[in-house]
């Protein structure tokens, strides 16, 4: 049996597309961390959409 694939990186046009779009939600969003799992945003202040606050984007959807 093959070993199954690495998780690969975002792609350097996904993180600038996605950090132009976090920009325009909330223009105190920082870029926190880059991984195979996304790109997780800090925040600073409060924000109306507070239960996304340290979560990583990602195309994987979590079972609730």
């Amino acid at each position: 049996m093959s070993r199954p694939a690495a998780p690969s990186m975002p792609t350097e046009k996904q993180i600038r597309d996605l950090s132009e779009l976090m920009s325009k939600l909330n223009p105190d969003a920082k870029i926190h961390r880059i991984g195979p799992d996304g790109v997780t945003f800090i925040y600073d202040g409060q924000l109306s959409f507070q239960s996304w606050a340290d979560e990583p984007f990602s195309a994987e959807v979590k079972n609730v």
